[in-house]
């Protein structure tokens, strides 16, 4: 799955559990939303310059190798965190569903109990 299409799944059950949710969220839930960067789909990383020739020294050729490096490490590491951070809030999305999808079957029972309906 491409991480555009992993975001586009963690917003939607994010958004389908958010209109479902009976109680408000806890503080402390709330408290990592607030603190967590806002991602704008930019990466921290820096893009190196382009290719410097083939005129130039090869210790700035080494150098130019070297920034490309860096920027792919720091690339996959954004990715990474990204992805980390993508799980942990599936995983709450799923605990909040799975709750919710309990306290429905629970009042349905409850009522099939006050109607007199017996399975």
């Amino acid at each position: 799955m491409t991480l555009f299409r992993t975001l586009l799944l963690l917003c939607l059950l994010v958004g389908a559990t958010g209109a479902m949710a009976q109680t408000a969220a806890p503080a402390a839930a709330t408290a990592a939303t607030a603190s967590a960067p806002a991602t704008t789909g930019a990466s921290p990383c820096v893009k190196p310059n382009p290719y410097p020739g083939r005129k130039v020294s090869d210790a700035r050729k080494e150098a130019w190798s070297k920034e490309i490096k860096a920027w792919g490490d720091c690339i996959r590491n954004y990715v990474a965190e990204l992805r980390a951070e993508i799980d942990a809030k599936i995983k709450v999305a799923n605990a909040s569903i799975e709750s919710y999808n309990a306290g429905v079957k629970e009042l349905q029972d409850e009522q099939k109990k006050a109607e007199g309906i017996v399975d």
